[in-house]
């Protein structure tokens, strides 16, 4: 299944039974942002899930911004947000689909299926002029529990042993700059994981606002990952959000990744001892 859903299929959706629109429009600085332009406007029927609360876990201050959750727990908050075996989730943000992805891989950590990311996001949808609500709606709790998870993730404990193995290549989705340790406006800390490869996040979306086609995406990734077998590949961030976009569209591209390394560059960065890199060039 195409992990992403098109404008025109969400609309022909949106009738369907079983249908869960989850909302989670974020800001990594401002974390009430998302909850404010949902209740500014929202696609009808959409329920608000918070990137915070709702999708990653409790932070340790060791863990990264944005930790993995616990699986029960998560499921229980999915089971508040409606969500049942047999629902259809379309998750969706402002367009960029780094929140939504990492929704969307979430759910798949816990054995959800069916779920998709809205290509283009609540962006397109506006400027497309179609129906906007500002009512939150009303649903039934469902009954979703965690199954065999679809999708790898990968700890720091992995992180550091394969340092020293080279089993697998670590990809790097934030900015060409940041990685190079040019600039760091979010972390205490700048530079990289030691061998790292980066492919920024935002170089998967056109200038459409759309993700780029399928052998668009498969060129970049493989200019930047070379002759390495992308089932060696993990994915990684500053919190474990926009390499999550990475891993999405690299399973659009055909050549899906290992997993994602959720806890990223702000759980490596917590224990001054682990290795750090930086370079001139970004």
């Amino acid at each position: 299944m195409n992990p992403l859903i098109s404008v025109e299929e969400l609309k022909a959706l949106m009738n369907a039974p079983g249908l869960v629109l989850l909302d989670v429009r974020a800001h990594l600085t401002d974390h009430g942002l998302g909850r404010r332009l949902y209740d500014e406007g929202h696609i009808p029927g959409a329920r608000f899930a918070d990137l915070e609360d709702d999708v990653a876990g409790c932070r340790s201050g060791t863990n990264g911004r944005h930790p993995l959750p616990d699986s029960g727990r998560f499921c229980v908050n999915m089971r508040r947000l409606g969500v049942s075996p047999e629902s259809v989730i379309v998750a969706y943000d402002d367009g960029l689909c780094n929140f939504a992805s990492r929704l969307w891989f979430t759910l798949r950590w816990v054995g959800f299926e069916n779920v998709r990311v809205l290509n283009g996001g609540f962006a397109l949808w506006e400027k497309l002029g179609l129906p906007v609500q500002t009512e939150e709606p009303t649903w039934e709790p469902g009954t979703y529990r965690a199954q065999t998870p679809l999708e790898r993730v990968f700890g720091v404990e992995f992180i550091e042993n394969n340092l020293v193995t080279g089993d697998y290549t670590l990809l790097d989705a934030r900015s060409r700059e940041r990685w190079a340790g040019l600039e760091e406006p979010i972390d205490p800390v700048a530079g990289h994981i030691p061998g790292s490869l980066v492919r920024p996040s935002t170089d998967n979306i056109g200038p459409d606002g759309l993700f780029k086609p399928a052998d668009a995406l498969a060129s970049e990734f493989r200019a930047v990952i070379g002759e390495r077998d992308p089932a060696n590949i993990i994915n990684y961030c500053g919190s474990g959000v926009t390499a999550c976009c990475n891993h999405l569209a690299m399973t659009v591209a055909g050549i899906p990744a290992a997993g994602v390394y959720i806890g990223s560059w702000s759980e490596w960065i917590s224990d001054p001892e682990r290795p750090i890199r930086q370079t001139d060039e970004p």
